[in-house]
């Protein structure tokens, strides 16, 4: 039987978390170079508040992996800067269960501490899979910004509510 446990990276999990990002094409092998920086603020305990977990398959690899961390200058507002899953293991529900700790956590930390969880991705073709995967976790489309990530590259923003809010 297949199992995966959800847990927080820990430092011999980095050079699996990059790979991840270069097998999947998120991001090309001389792009990568930030990861470290992230991952040891989150190791040393420098970037406070930032998250990372992995899931890890019951052969103890990593199969995916997800970055979140609160919105700089917002009211309680988290984003997921990071989510992606091994290409041999996509398909199985592995982002939509980092998804789900992600939000439990956040939930479970009281609304004085989340109410908004953002995630933002490319308008390219290549991230349409991606932008459904979002809609279907009950995320809605928030946001465009023309042109970010390059002429024909716009950035969308999915917002889904941790909290309710009385209606006006």
């Amino acid at each position: 039987m297949f199992t995966n446990q959800i847990r927080p990276a820990r430092p011999g999990d980095a050079p699996s978390v990059v790979q991840l990002a270069i097998d999947t094409e998120m991001f090309g092998i001389d792009e990568v170079g930030f990861f470290d920086e992230l991952l040891t603020g989150f190791f040393n305990g420098t970037l406070n508040d930032h998250h990372w977990l992995v899931l890890e398959g019951d052969d103890g690899s990593v199969h995916a992996a997800a970055y979140y961390a609160p919105e700089p200058f917002a009211d309680r507002v988290w984003n997921v800067y990071f989510i992606d899953v091994a290409p041999d293991h996509q398909g199985r529900g592995l982002g939509a269960t980092l998804i789900a700790c992600i939000e439990e956590q956040l939930r479970a930390a009281g609304e004085h501490h989340a109410r908004v969880l953002i995630v933002e991705t490319s308008s390219n073709e290549q991230y349409a899979r991606t932008r459904s995967f979002y809609r279907a976790l009950g995320f809605d489309e928030e946001a465009r910004i023309r042109q970010f990530y390059g002429p024909v590259d716009d950035k969308v923003v999915f917002w889904k509510a941790l909290v309710r809010t009385p209606s006006p």
